[in-house]
């Protein structure tokens, strides 16, 4: 139960927090779109990837 709460916690955090990573993507978005290395909306996918992983470990059964 515990763990489910903390999951769902990061998971929230994460979400909240996707406004700043889409704001932080577009200021960069011009060095960004020159370095090959990386897309232009990383910072983005990465928290909201991070969101994903939360959630899902929150809502996945417990193995007994």
């Amino acid at each position: 139960m515990f763990n489910m709460l903390t999951n769902l916690t990061k998971a929230a955090v994460a979400v909240a927090v996707t406004p700043v990573a889409v704001v932080a993507d577009l200021v960069t978005l011009p060095a960004s779109s020159c370095d090959l290395n990386r897309g232009a909306f990383d910072k983005t996918a990465s928290v909201l990837g991070a969101a994903k992983a939360a959630f899902t470990v929150a809502v996945e059964p417990e193995k007994k």
